[in-house]
């Protein structure tokens, strides 16, 4: 997927995003980044195989530092294929789970057969759609894709299916306020550069979070640099 020219090629123009803090995608390819997957198939297929590995690498520690016997409902905003949510699920024989995401990728999923009694798909957009109600809320690296005032109303779009009390596990990875190197910063700069996203510290996201009315409780460190962000419906 790096090696991918419209990946690697945004960052000739890296100082436009430091000084401006925009993406310079359109420089690099009209319409941007997801413009681009979604009119090469091939690349799509990489990027698409990349998120799954590099998901795979991070479920294993989610499931291990959250217990989610307890929960009934679980929709999982913005979860592609489905490989978080059918994983939590397996441990997790009494919860039912609801995938959504784009009309197209949840019938990717369902093509792939991951559709069952316990876990339905509900096509739809965060940004124009209603989200369906449950006990608990997961949405895994999405956030980052985003600036505040689009993360703010993916944020609100979750609030407002919510009941007050419901969860939500935000699982990103954490910008320490610290002078050392790190994996995270320099996503941090890829975000920028090819989204106009971000990587966010906790302060952060407590105060992105605040805004859409959830309370951050505890942050839960999952390894590979990520971390669950839980939060409660207020």
């Amino acid at each position: 997927m790096i090696g991918l020219p419209v990946y690697w090629r945004g960052f000739e123009y890296m100082e436009d995003s430091v000084r401006t803090g925009k993406s310079v995608q359109e420089k690099v390819v009209p319409g941007g980044y997801w413009k681009y997957l979604g009119d090469h198939p091939e690349a799509a297929r990489l990027f698409d195989e990349a998120m799954m590995g590099k998901a795979y690498g991070q479920i294993a520690g989610v499931l291990k530092a959250y217990d989610f016997s307890g929960v009934h409902s679980i929709v999982d905003v913005g979860g592609g294929r489905g490989h978080l949510l059918s994983a939590v699920l397996g441990v997790a024989p009494n919860t039912r789970g609801v995938l959504f995401d784009l009309p197209h990728v949840t019938a990717s999923a369902q093509a792939a057969g991951i559709e069952s009694e316990r876990l339905r798909m509900h096509p739809g957009s965060f940004f124009t759609d209603a989200l369906p109600e449950g006990d608990c809320y997961l949405i895994m690296q999405v956030i980052h894709d985003w600036s505040d005032e689009e993360a703010a109303r993916i944020l609100a779009a979750i609030r407002k299916a919510a009941r007050p009390g419901a969860k939500l596990l935000v699982i990103e990875c954490v910008v320490q306020e610290d002078s050392k190197p790190s994996w995270t910063k320099m996503l941090d700069l890829q975000m920028l550069t090819l989204l106009s996203g971000k990587e966010r510290t906790e302060k952060e996201y407590r105060e992105l979070l605040q805004s859409a009315s959830f309370r951050l409780d505890r942050l839960i460190d999952v390894g590979m640099s990520t971390w669950i962000l839980e939060s409660i419906a207020v």
